[in-house]
């Protein structure tokens, strides 16, 4: 009888498990946000919302991502290295007939495989000049944003064209509201609407805070006008986070919600971004660049508050997104599975090494970073402290401002990471970047920026 009722609750047990949804996700995505410019960096600034997220959740202290914008969203979206497709190179323009290579299954589709519903909000800049390039057509559900990489953020201009648009059609109705709070709202909206239990939710927030044009109020004690405005950026996309967190709550989806926050590549320092202690900024491979400001919080973490030290790449998070969603099999790409790493704490990352860039420079010559372990290892022209030197090693754990060039005290060990790196370029593709198409041109659509003029095939 004992065995019949133990056998019994072994079964109700696990039908229990079957019926648990899988997790909902909410992946944060910051533009141009520094190192020096949160407040668990940073105490100065003001982020009080996603403080208290850090506070009781994962800071991820390791966290790479790529110098540039289209780099980094195109590896999140595909988990590869952007040398590997060709979108190594610079960020893409509104007219390039072009875009993130459609021979590629992206994370979202595979999410909605997993019984996800998706919803993508804010900048996607992964191309748009044939509707193929576009979000809802790239395995999310749902799109309010803009498809370019810039715009200003009340009146959605970028030129001398409008670009703002809730699924494929124009939202003139955004005209005059600041994109984060259009963002917020709506995000707020897909929360309280969600309804079905037996499908989780996906929201890719992707901001437009903090990139240029700097518009909004400032800090009166900052001393440099540049900062100031940059600072009150930072906090108002705060104020949407928080925003999202108290819908997670009120609706009842919070205990079963992973919160995941990136920078999207480093803050560009003479703009009113801080990247301190860390040396470079946006555009480079030094950690400035690459190093970006990070955490995950959620309920279903383990051991927390903690602070997170293991290696995390960009490209990690398409499996790790796809673990949390059920998926067994890895896929055939550069990520990892982070997951129980990041959420017992208990686990060391399985990751040990990556690649920051790799590239073909205008004179035949090789240019890219790797890092092993502790060690980071650069070649080729940099902007750097000494234009004369073109290959660099430094002990990252040790110094992380990049202070100390170690190639000549530790020759064998630059020898080794630069011929790891330089075995990487069997696998690189050309950049893709084609000269901009006329036919782009906003005046030829009433004004606005639209998909359809460029054959993706």
């Amino acid at each position: 009888m004992c065995q019949r009722w133990l056998l019994l609750g072994l079964v109700a047990a696990c039908c229990f498990t079957l019926a648990v949804a899988a997790p909902n996700i909410v992946f944060i995505f910051a533009d141009d946000l520094g190192w020096h410019d949160v407040s668990w960096h940073n105490e100065y600034v003001i982020t009080p919302n996603m403080q208290e997220l850090v506070d009781t959740g994962v800071m991820l202290e390791q966290s790479y991502v790529q110098p540039l914008c289209t780099p980094s969203r195109s590896a999140l979206m595909t988990g590869l290295y952007p040398f590997r497709i060709g979108r190594q190179g610079r960020p893409l323009m509104n007219g390039d007939p072009t875009g993130l290579t459609l021979e590629r299954t992206l994370f979202p589709e595979k999410l909605q495989d997993l019984g996800y519903v998706t919803h993508a909000l804010g900048k996607w800049h992964l191309g748009f000049c044939d509707w193929a390039y576009t979000p809802t057509e790239r395995g999310f559900n749902t799109f309010l944003g803009f498809l370019g990489g810039a715009e200003t953020y009340f009146t959605h201009m970028h030129q001398e064209g409008y670009d703002f648009r809730d699924q494929k059609e124009v939202a003139f109705e955004a005209n005059g509201t600041y994109s984060a709070y259009l963002i917020g709202d709506r995000a707020v909206e897909i929360i309280e609407n969600h309804e079905d239990p037996n499908k989780p939710f996906f929201i890719y927030l992707a901001m437009q805070n903090v990139h240029s044009p700097f518009e909004l109020g400032y800090y009166p004690d900052e001393e440099d006008p540049a900062r100031q405005t940059l600072l009150a950026m930072v906090t108002a996309m705060d104020d949407q986070v928080g925003r999202v967190v108290k819908a997670l709550r009120d609706s009842g989806h919070y205990d079963n919600t992973i919160i995941i926050f990136s920078s999207d590549n480093g803050g560009v320092a003479n703009a009113g971004s801080s990247n301190y202690p860390l040396y470079g900024g946006k555009s480079t491979m030094w950690e400035g660049g690459c190093r970006g400001a990070a955490f995950i919080h959620s309920p279903l973490l383990e051991n927390i508050p903690r602070v997170h030290e293991g290696l995390l790449h960009v490209t990690d998070w398409y499996n790790t997104l796809l673990e949390i969603g059920g998926a067994i099999d890895a896929p055939s790409n550069d990520g990892y599975f982070q997951w129980d790493a990041l959420r017992t704490g208990t686990v060391p990352s399985p990751r040990n090494s990556f690649i920051y860039n790799l590239n073909i420079m205008n004179d035949g010559s090789a240019a890219g970073a790797i890092r092993v372990g502790d060690y980071k290892y650069l070649k080729g022209q940099h902007k750097s402290k000494n234009e004369t030197e073109t290959s660099y090693l430094f002990n990252i754990k040790d110094d992380p401002s990049e202070a100390n060039n170690l190639v000549e005290e530790d020759p064998v060990r630059a020898f080794e990471l630069e011929a790891l790196l330089l075995a990487e370029l069997t696998g690189l593709v050309p950049v893709d970047q084609p000269d901009t198409d006329p036919d782009s041109d906003p005046s030829n659509y009433g004004g606005v920026w639209t998909p359809g003029w460029c054959d993706p095939y």
